[in-house]
């Protein structure tokens, strides 16, 4: 297992560790719920270093790019940024991606582990394109800072004032003589940014944010917190809610999806679904009944059929009931619909689907989120 370059930090607050897509994360810091608390009511700082990172540039490397990947990437310009999926001829996910204009290059944000697979994708499809795919994973850390004070500590960072930002939009600043690339990016519900800088100046980053960030509560969030505050938002994640089985519609991936754009790997079948068919299969959300929560991989019944799988799950604090998201037969997917989930060790859960988000957060534009 690879360890963050933060490990060190993480293990000096007293993080619990668990493995998770070949990296070793903080699974919380003691107190589960007061990490929780402070994304939704202050600003919470998590490590998301594990993710994947590809950098693309040269000549061709939009043009390129156009041809693979499921939204208009040519329309983009400098510090704006978008939701996208890289699809196989078939039209399944092979990876989900935030993508975001920079002065000469691309640059990708992707699950962890997954840049190996989509970089290895890229330079197989690249052929006569004069186009570069630099796997920048293990140079390039990632704070993401989530919460309504997030905008705050932010400004008081830089000591600037930030401008309105819609999602997925960047600027370039100034940390220590180091360049740090600030991105406002919904992970929670929350409003949030995502702080890229190289390794070397990520502790000084880490340090300096949990020093200016005292006064508003900030608070080390760990993976298990991070999960609750996404399902709560309905934001699903590739590798556990979808993966190369599934379409983006399925998932409810609208906003990765351009239909005016002209041709790219998987194009065709997407269109036609949009067009002239559906999908079977639609990722929605559950409110549930009692205090058993679901397991990833439950099946879903509505009485003796069998209509669906049980993908994320969790507890949640603000709604204090157990909450999931899974998929369901698509004459069955609106909000209002009670269905029954059934655990093999215990009784069957009662859940009914809900609107997404869950929850609503400080965050209030567009979002990439299951479908209810």
């Amino acid at each position: 297992m690879k360890k963050l370059p933060l490990h060190e930090v993480h293990q000096s607050l007293g993080a619990s560790f668990e493995d998770s897509s070949g990296w070793t994360v903080p699974r919380d810091y003691g107190d589960k719920l007061s990490e929780y608390e402070s994304v939704r009511n202050n600003v919470g700082i998590i490590d998301l270093s594990s993710r994947g990172k590809l950098r693309l540039s040269g000549k061709d490397h939009l043009k390129f790019l156009q041809g693979m990947l499921s939204n208009d990437v040519m329309k983009l310009q400098e510090g704006k940024g978008m939701y996208a999926t890289i699809l196989t001829v078939k039209g399944r996910m092979i990876s989900d991606m935030k993508v975001y204009k920079q002065t000469e290059s691309v640059f990708l944000d992707l699950e962890p582990e997954l840049n190996h697979k989509v970089s290895e994708l890229l330079t197989k499809f690249r052929l006569s394109y004069k186009a570069n795919i630099e796997d920048v994973t293990d140079t390039v850390g990632l704070i993401s800072l989530q919460g309504p004070n997030s905008k705050k500590l932010l400004e008081k960072l830089l000591d600037e004032k930030i401008s309105e930002m819609q999602e997925y939009d960047s600027f370039k600043s100034d940390f220590q003589g180091s360049e740090i690339t600030v991105v406002l990016l919904n992970r929670t519900g929350e409003e949030g940014f995502d702080l890229y800088i190289d390794n070397e100046s990520l502790r000084p980053l880490w340090t300096e944010l949990i020093n200016k960030g005292e006064e508003l509560n900030i608070k080390p969030v760990g993976y298990d917190a991070f999960n609750t505050l996404r399902i709560e938002a309905g934001i699903p994640s590739y590798n556990v809610d979808m993966d190369e089985n599934n379409i983006p519609i399925e998932a409810g991936l609208w906003t990765a999806l351009d239909f005016e754009k002209g041709c790219y790997v998987g194009q065709e079948v997407v269109a036609r679904i949009k067009w002239r068919g559906h999908v079977n299969w639609h990722l929605v959300a559950f409110k549930c009944d009692g205090d058993k929560i679901p397991n990833p991989g439950d099946e879903i019944f509505n009485d003796d059929k069998k209509v669906g799988r049980v993908t994320s799950s969790t507890y949640s604090p603000k709604l204090k009931q157990p909450i999931c998201l899974g998929y369901v037969r698509r004459e069955l997917k609106d909000s209002g619909t009670m269905l029954s989930i059934k655990r093999s060790e215990s009784s069957d859960i009662q859940a009914e689907i809900a609107k997404v988000p869950l929850y609503e957060g400080s965050f209030k534009l567009e979002q990439n989120s299951a479908t209810s």
